[in-house]
Formats: C-alpha cells, structure tokens, sequence
C-alpha cells in the first residue's frame, strides 16, 4: 500500500482513504481522476479486505471500464474485478439475473439503432408508410419520449396476456401513436430490450420488488461512480437506491466538464449531492498533470464566468510552454480555411504532416477540413469510419448467433436471406401476418407453414435446420466453433 500513496498527492491520498459515508470529489481536468479511482479500489480490498465482488465501480463508457479493469489488475494481479461497468453494463448483469421476476426469460435480446430501424421498417411496411410519412429519426425520438419515465415496463410485461393486447390496442391517437403500440407490442413478443429499457426494466424491477433490491444492497458494499457530472435522473436514482444498504456512494466528476445535458445529464445532481445527502464530505482535487501554465490560464479565466459550478482552480505542474492562440471566424468554412492556412505556415517552416492533428467537435466539420486540405495541397489521414460492430458481415453473424437463443423477429429478418432463400417481400407479408393473427415469432410462423404453398419451394427448410441444429449447440459448443460452422 505504501507504493500506491507514494504515487498519490495529498488530496488524492484522503480521497482514496475516504471509504465510509457520502463523499463527492471534484476532480479537475487532469487532476489524476482515474489513478484516485483505482487506487481507491485497491486499498479497499488490500487494506481492508473488501471482497471485489461487493465493489461496484460505475464508468461512463466500455474503453473507460476496460482501462479501470487493466490498471486494477496490474495492481493486484488477475482476479475478478467484480462490477466494473457502464450502467447499462450493470444493470444488464441485474436484468440477467431477476428479468424472470418481469416474466422475461434470461435469454432476452438487446437491440441497437440498426434493430430499432429494421424493427420500425418492418411496422411501416405493415401500416403501408414510407420515409417520406416519418423519418426513424423522428420516430426515434417518440419512442425516447414515451420511455423518458419507466411507468410503462409495467404494462408492457403485464403477465395477463389480454389486459396486454388491450393496453397495446390503445395507442390509437395517431400514426406515430400506433406505431409506437406496434413497436412496443413487437418487443414484447420477441422479448427484445433497446437502450432505454436496460434502466428502466431495473429501475422498475427495484421499485417493484423490494427483496430484489434489497438483495442487490446487500451485494454492494461499496459503490463509486466515474464522470458524475454526465449522469441523468434515471441514473442518480439507481445509484442512490443501491447504496441505501450500506451508505457507501463515492462519485467523482467536474461540473466544469459536463457535456450531455442534450441527452438528459443534469448537471445539478453533481453540484446538489451535498443537499441530497446533508452528511456528505466533499474533497476537491485540482493539481493538473496534463497541461502547461498557459493552457491552464486561459482554461481557468473563461471557465470562472460560469454561474452552475464549484470554484475549483486548476494549478499546473509542468513547466511553460506555448502560448495559446485563438481565432474566431465567422463560419465552418471560414474556420477551416484558417487551420488550413495555419498549417501550410507550419510546414513550410519545417513541421511534418505527422506532428500535426486537427482535433474537431462534430463529424460535420470534416467535410470543411477536407476540402480546405485538398485546396491548400496538404496530405492529410482521417481517422473515423464505420464501428466494428455496425458492419454488415459482423451484425449478420451476430444475428445468427442470436437466432438459436432468441429466435427473434430481427434476427430472423437478417437472416433469412442471407443467403438468398427466396423468401421475398409477398412470402414475409404472409408469414407476418400468420404471426400476427396467432401471437407468435417470425420464426415459428415460418416453421409452422414449411409444407404451404407459399413457402414449401423455398429454401426455408434448410434455413430451419440450420437454426435448430445450431440451437441443441447452444450450450455445448464454444462461440468460435459455432462462428466458424456457420461461416462454413
């Protein structure tokens, strides 16, 4: 232990010793946030021998949960981490293990944009819509809205399967109204959770059954929570009722650095903690190890006029370095054409392409970038692209790993012609609407109509055998073997 507070200052020392109660701490830009953090969580099962599975660790994205993971474990060795995860990361191992309390089973399916937009194709093609009647993007949004409270998990996993076709039956007010009915009608039947369920299906199974919670306080005696500046109501309020067993809630964030509140982070949850839980100590960390004199001056000056925040003054510890030089333009193009212009100075005064980045907000920018690069003649490498798991061939596998668990309708529609089988739009629309008059999957719509006229000539046998033969593997054959019998 005595390693780890050699590498730690004062402040970051008291933070990591802070383990009991309420505390909140403001960590600056730079201020060594991550490193209190882990080390936080290595004196808590070093020094006092905190099993690591009652130690909730709470980041705000997978890359930041995986660092925290590597650094603990060059800390301690290779052991469990217990929950070091995103909220939905957590909540997902909550859902996994008490769904089934929401007549969910365990083998429930997320969906993410893509699913969503294949999801809603399917009902527009069913309501005879178009693009040009409502974008997804606005549909999106409707959806988003209606789950903004988590009432509704309720009545969407209602076990009495007519007061369910009745409460689906009643989003009759208008178009968007009766998409929405079909869309969440459609999730329940495939048992499929987008991005907003994972909360709220929590939220709702903690509200619901005490002893669920109950038993979740029990397992975590210690809960910290990274970036707490980003958090919205819905995520405060989970925290919250976790740590009302053992009183134990660390969170860490800047006021100073929340961008989010377009997707609901509320700002004024971080600067309030002190009022929602009176007895909570906060401990400010402001020691900067990132970034010269200079930048801090000017980060320091403009951030000091904003009115919602916690006075907290970064003083830096390296050595001067360049001044910081500022240009306002009038517009994106006008922007651009300055960087371009700042950079072709540089070169030509010796500086290589590859010392050069231009760092930027929104993907739109890059078009301005681009063409002003392409204008001044400089070689330039953009680094952006298509994530891994939103390409084609990798959603198609991941599809046909899900069918033999799920057998949901997203899945099934990404699979089933892939390869070509023949089972075009007139054959999709009859076993629609097959599985819509019976209440039942895609899937099973499918198998139960192989010796129709309409599907018997197909190739839908095959695709039939292939997911059940896949489905007695399940639990019997590693992923890779799977992935490379499919791919075969």
């Amino acid at each position: 232990m005595a390693g780890i507070f050699e590498q730690l200052n004062n402040k970051q020392r008291e933070a990591v010793q802070a383990t009991e109660g309420y505390v909140r701490v403001i960590a600056g830009a730079g201020s060594g946030k991550t490193r209190t953090l882990t080390s936080r969580y290595v004196y808590l099962v070093e020094e006092l021998g905190v099993s690591p599975g009652k130690i909730m660790s709470v980041t705000f994205t997978n890359k930041a949960a995986g660092e925290m993971k590597s650094r603990i474990r060059r800390m301690l060795g290779d052991v469990d981490t217990g929950f070091i995860s995103t909220f939905h990361g957590f909540c997902l191992q909550v859902l996994k293990e008490d769904i089934h309390r929401l007549n969910y089973p365990q083998s429930f399916s997320i969906m993410d944009e893509a699913d969503q937009k294949s999801l809603l194709e399917e009902i527009y093609h069913e309501l005879g819509l178009s693009l040009r009647d409502y974008t997804f993007r606005d549909m999106l949004k409707v959806i988003d809205v209606f789950k903004a409270p988590y009432g509704y998990v309720g009545q969407v996993t209602e076990p009495d399967e007519q007061k369910a076709v009745k409460y689906f039956s009643s989003f009759t007010r208008d178009m968007k109204d009766r998409i929405l009915g079909k869309y969440v009608q459609k999730q329940r039947r495939n048992f499929m959770l987008d991005f907003d369920d994972i909360i709220n299906y929590t939220l709702y199974l903690f509200t619901r059954y005490g002893d669920v919670l109950q038993k979740w306080q029990q397992r975590l005696q210690y809960i910290q929570v990274d970036e707490f500046q980003d958090v919205d109501a819905k995520q405060a309020q989970l925290v919250y009722m976790l740590s009302g067993g053992y009183g134990n809630l660390f969170v860490v964030g800047d006021p100073d650095q929340t961008i989010y509140s377009w997707r609901g982070a509320d700002v004024h949850i971080i600067l309030d903690f002190d009022k929602e839980f009176p007895q909570a100590k906060t401990i400010y960390l402001n020691t900067n190890y990132r970034s010269t004199p200079q930048i801090l001056d000017v980060s320091n000056d403009l951030i000091s006029k904003n009115t919602a925040r916690l006075k907290n003054v970064l003083c830096a510890v390296r050595e001067d370095g360049a001044k910081v030089y500022y240009k306002h333009t009038k517009s994106t193009i006008g922007e651009a054409a300055y960087v371009a212009r700042t950079i072709r100075f540089l070169m030509e005064s010796g500086v290589k392409p590859y010392q050069i980045a231009v760092l930027y907000r929104a993907h739109y920018v890059s078009r301005s970038l681009e063409e002003a690069f392409v204008k001044e003649d400089i070689p330039y490498s953009l680094f952006n692209g298509v994530e891994f798991y939103n390409r084609k061939e990798i959603k198609d596998v991941l599809c046909y790993l899900r069918m033999p668990l799920a057998f949901d309708d997203i899945s099934f529609l990404r699979t089933i012609n892939t390869p070509r089988r023949e089972i075009g739009r007139t054959r999709l629309n009859f076993l629609n609407e097959y599985a819509e008059n019976n209440n039942v999957k895609l899937y099973d719509a499918l198998k139960d109509n192989l010796s129709h006229e309409k599907i018997k000539s197909t190739k839908a046998r095959r695709y039939v055998e292939v997911i059940e033969r896949y489905a007695a593997w399940i639990y019997t054959k590693k992923v890779d073997i799977k992935v490379n019998s499919l791919l075969q």
